[in-house]
């Protein structure tokens, strides 16, 4: 019961349509076509996988700095080097200026990299800094020694045509989003690289909801990675969201339409996905009455990646009752590692 009474919040977002998203403009043959090169038929993780990280770190700029605490909050700029794979939809991809920056807020106590730093990992409409800070209690990990970053997720935030709204998903024109999600990957690598070029060598993830299933993706990628990886209801199944439906088309909603959908997630959801990072360094709290990051798609991801660090809370995706186990979870991870 109350489980199912923490998951009714979780309803206006896993079920009802998102008013800011359009209607999908192209006929059915096209649409058809494009999802299909998002067949996961189409790509071979070790001969030719679909995600792809940079090399080396991008050029940044420091475009603001402020007095945070004891110490200081810099917001760094650097380009989105992302190139998408398909050629039908790089032009409106790249239209998209404002997502072609990524932002890498950095919350630190001096110019020295020797401190931890905890790299945070938004979920879907949480990211800008306010909310982040709020959410992830920026504040305390500062003050108990740590540096903190934040990881502007595309379409978020200045990566969006209008700051409130979330350009990520858009359940009317999945190739795009397939696209923006490893881009989101290929970003965090991006931001990842920075850091270690400031001289941070013990960086260590915290996800949530979206940036949970950021943290998968990434964890699909790297062989060796961040210390460690908390990732708290985690969405390793977009399905309910980017379920499409008749009035973002011109055309029928069928189950040809429906399984390509489906396909096409498939490419970059970690229910689907294999790990690369040492799954022992993974820690998942989930919500048993979610409705937006369902635990039983939960469990099965934790089962099938080998993931033992599992705990299971009572209550919905927003609403769950014992709000001292999830921060126990936490920073009883922060101390194991010893970051405090």
């Amino acid at each position: 019961m109350l489980n199912t009474v923490g998951g009714v919040p979780d309803l206006a977002l896993a079920y009802f349509p998102d008013p800011t998203i359009g209607k999908n403009p192209l006929d059915r043959e096209t649409y058809l076509r494009r999802l299909a090169f998002y067949d996961p038929d189409r790509w071979d993780p070790k001969d030719r996988p679909f995600f792809y990280l940079p090399d080396d770190a991008p050029a940044d700029t420091v475009i603001e700095a402020e007095p945070f605490h004891s110490g200081r909050r810099d917001l760094v700029s650097y380009a989105s080097r992302y190139v998408p794979r398909n050629p039908e939809v790089a032009d409106r991809f790249e239209r998209r200026r404002e997502n072609l920056t990524g932002y890498l807020h950095l919350w630190r106590h001096d110019e020295s990299a020797d401190r931890p730093l905890v790299l945070i990992l938004h979920g879907l409409m949480m990211g800008g800094p306010f909310r982040a800070r709020r959410m992830f209690k920026v504040d305390r990990l500062f003050e108990q020694g740590l540096d903190v970053a934040l990881h502007t997720l595309p379409g978020h935030w200045r990566r969006s045509d209008f700051i409130m709204f979330q350009r990520l998903l858009d359940p009317a024109d999945i190739p795009m989003t397939v696209e923006r999600v490893a881009q989101n990957v290929h970003d965090l690598h991006s931001a990842v690289l920075l850091l270690r070029r400031l001289g941070y060598e013990r960086v260590g993830f915290i996800g949530a909801s979206m940036g949970g299933f950021t943290a998968a993706c990434y964890a699909a990628q790297v062989e060796h990675g961040p210390d460690f990886m908390f990732m708290a209801v985690p969405a390793v199944s977009l399905r309910h969201y980017l379920r499409p439906q008749s009035h973002r088309f011109s055309f029928p909603v069928d189950s040809e339409l429906s399984d390509a959908t489906l396909r096409a997630q498939e490419l970059c959801s970690p229910l689907y996905l294999k790990p690369r990072y040492d799954t022992y360094r993974i820690r998942v709290v989930a919500h048993a009455g979610d409705r937006v990051c369902e635990a039983k798609d939960t469990r099965r991801w934790v089962e099938s990646w080998g993931i033992e660090d599992y705990i299971e809370l009572v209550g919905g995706h927003w609403v769950y009752l014992d709000r001292h186990a999830r921060g126990d979870a936490w920073y009883g991870l922060l101390k194991q590692n010893g970051y405090i």
